[in-house]
């Protein structure tokens, strides 16, 4: 055998090993913040199935999804859940990518007066 096929099948060989080892993109959930809900509205999740929460700040002042149960059942893979809430301010985006844990969870947003004026919703994880 010549060296070039040498070289090519050695390059080959390691094509299956690299394609084996990646991992498929969590699917996006989109999440609305929004003055004074969020949309979707309840959030429907499936149990131990990799999701990243794409949290969309629509609204032209900050907002926050307090959801600190739900957060800290839920193995957080990556992004920021500081004190189980994400921050957002006007037109931010934040993704957290997440393994949530089955069960039923609030979440709404711990402004001033903002739960009370509809911002809360419930996260159900079957």
């Amino acid at each position: 055998m010549s060296v070039s096929r040498v070289a090519a099948a050695a390059a080959l060989s390691f094509l299956p090993l690299s394609a084996a080892g990646a991992q498929p993109a969590a699917p996006v959930r989109v999440i609305n913040v929004v003055s004074y809900y969020y949309a979707p509205a309840p959030i429907l999740l499936r149990a131990g199935q990799p999701v990243t929460l794409q949290f969309i700040n629509r609204a032209g002042k900050g907002h926050d999804f307090t959801a600190a149960r739900f957060f800290r059942s839920a193995r957080i893979l990556s992004g920021s859940v500081g004190s189980g809430e994400v921050d957002l301010r006007p037109g931010q985006v934040v993704n957290v990518t997440l393994i949530p844990a089955a069960g039923r969870y609030n979440a709404h947003c711990s402004h001033p007066f903002h739960k009370m004026l509809g911002m809360h919703t419930t996260i159900v994880v079957q």
